[in-house]
């Protein structure tokens, strides 16, 4: 199976992509993968060669209520399961690079990211997946109660009014729907034995997000033959970075100059 037989989706919920969404996208599209990105706002087109946008509404079905009530945290871990239900394509965060195609077995493309809880940044499941089945099910009722929530978390849900449990769990804590679900689900259906090693997806912990940022490397020791895609959990790595440059000869620029990246024809920053 090559790239082109990988499409790829992700999502994007506001009106601007950030640069390292930006290089995401065109390292997909670089390797081969045809990539949709899904939005809920107006996006202008990134104008990435092989990423199609497409509005969000195309695969889930939502209400500007649910957007008023629920983090883009929320939104898009509900949006990737109905995105992997309803089509053939699997499921990137937007801080994700790839690093070698993408190449799901069995139908299964999802990693750990610790020792026990498996991370849904990468997601592909069979259409007859039964922890998929699962999830969307329990997340259809407003009345259900996370049992993977503490149990000081799941005794505040059970005090709301009949109905309210779900909308409260994903305020009460935002990634509710995320990991932990994905986990509970595999693992209530036996289809945890899909699950791939951490360094395949989620080879960095996201306590060192910012080593991709480090001119004189270190990345590399984490990365492996089979490793796909890197993670790099894009909230923790620190605004300085985010917000500037790389510097030359860090892991990020290597990737923006392989990808051809254009920082605005600016250069990489030097040490």
């Amino acid at each position: 199976m090559s790239a082109a037989d990988t499409p790829i989706g992700s999502l994007w919920v506001g009106t601007e992509l950030r640069w390292l969404d930006l290089l995401a996208l065109r390292s997909f599209a670089h390797h081969g993968h045809p990539v949709t990105l899904f939005h809920t706002h107006d996006l202008p087109d990134p104008q990435i060669e092989g990423v199609t946008l497409c509005h969000a509404s195309e695969v889930y079905h939502y209400s500007d209520e649910l957007m008023r009530r629920v983090t883009p945290t929320v939104f898009a871990d509900l949006f990737r399961l109905h995105m992997v239900q309803d089509t053939d394509l699997t499921w990137v965060d937007t801080d994700c690079l790839c690093h070698r195609p993408l190449t799901p077995k069995d139908g299964y493309l999802v990693g750990y990211e610790s020792p026990t809880t498996v991370n849904n940044a990468v997601l592909r499941l069979p259409k007859d997946s039964a922890a998929l089945a699962l999830l969307l099910d329990r997340l259809n009722d407003p009345g259900f109660v996370p049992p993977w929530l503490k149990r000081a978390h799941r005794k505040k849900l059970e005090a709301l009014p009949a109905g309210e449990q779900l909308l409260g769990a994903a305020q009460l804590v935002p990634p509710v729907f995320g990991p932990q679900a994905l986990t509970w689900a595999l693992t209530e259906t036996g289809e945890i034995e899909h699950v791939l090693p951490r360094h395949v997806l989620n080879p960095v912990h996201w306590s060192m997000a910012d080593i991709y940022f480090n001119p004189y490397g270190g990345v590399e020791g984490w990365l492996r033959e089979d490793t796909q895609c890197i993670h790099l959990y894009a909230s923790r790595i620190r605004a300085a970075h985010r917000r500037n440059i790389p510097y030359a000869g860090s892991f990020i620029a290597n990737i923006a100059a392989l990808v051809k990246h254009d920082f605005g024809g600016k250069p990489f920053r030097q040490t």
